[in-house]
């Protein structure tokens, strides 16, 4: 999942949510080096992401694409995930998705862990450039899939990655919807069992 859904999945932890924004810049085992809190929101991001490459679902959409797109599908059902979640923001959240995106980008930017952080400078361009609210449209996807083309260091098809999307929308919707609350169920249960702030 991409950061839409993480941040979605934190439940509205504060410290979770740093977790999550970090999660990406930080390798390897944690030592205490951001504090618990912090570093539940880093493994909870973890377990996320594998229990989504593992999950059915997941493996169903992947195996829907040209097997030429196959090693990248988990880079594209990332982005189109977040995508779908947008368009069906209302079913899992009361609050619009401008206001999420407005407050959880208001909440994380403000935290040291943050400030101190290279990662600092991408939150600030999420919130200016209002990137989180922008996977409600479809052309994001393209822009999105092309600019991870070139920040991988192989060649790769991402750039033209957008066509398994028009070619199977459909069926990776639904794929979403029946995944997604059982990911939502799995990161509550991971939260009521690991978080526990102090």
């Amino acid at each position: 999942m991409n950061y839409l859904a993480h941040f979605k999945l934190a439940g509205g932890r504060p410290k979770l949510l740093v977790g999550n924004i970090l999660a990406d810049h930080v390798k390897g085992k944690l030592v205490g080096q951001f504090g618990k809190e912090i570093e539940s929101g880093i493994r909870l991001h973890r377990v996320i992401d594998a229990y989504t490459d593992s999950h059915p679902l997941v493996q169903a959409s992947h195996a829907r694409f040209h097997p030429k797109y196959r090693r990248y599908g988990g880079i594209i059902t990332d982005i189109v995930f977040d995508h779908f979640l947008a368009l069906n923001w209302s079913y899992f959240d009361r609050r619009s998705l401008q206001v999420f995106c407005r407050d959880t980008m208001d909440e994380v930017i403000c935290h040291t862990e943050i400030q101190l952080s290279p990662v600092r400078e991408q939150i600030e361009r999420m919130r200016k450039k209002r990137l989180m609210e922008k996977y409600v449209d479809a052309a994001f996807i393209r822009r999105s899939l092309t600019y991870l083309s070139k920040k991988l260091k192989r060649e790769n098809p991402l750039t033209s990655g957008y066509s398994q999307f028009e070619i199977f929308k459909l069926e990776l919707e639904r794929d979403f919807l029946l995944f997604f609350p059982e990911l939502q169920d799995f990161a509550d249960s991971w939260i009521q069992e690991h978080y526990h702030p102090n």
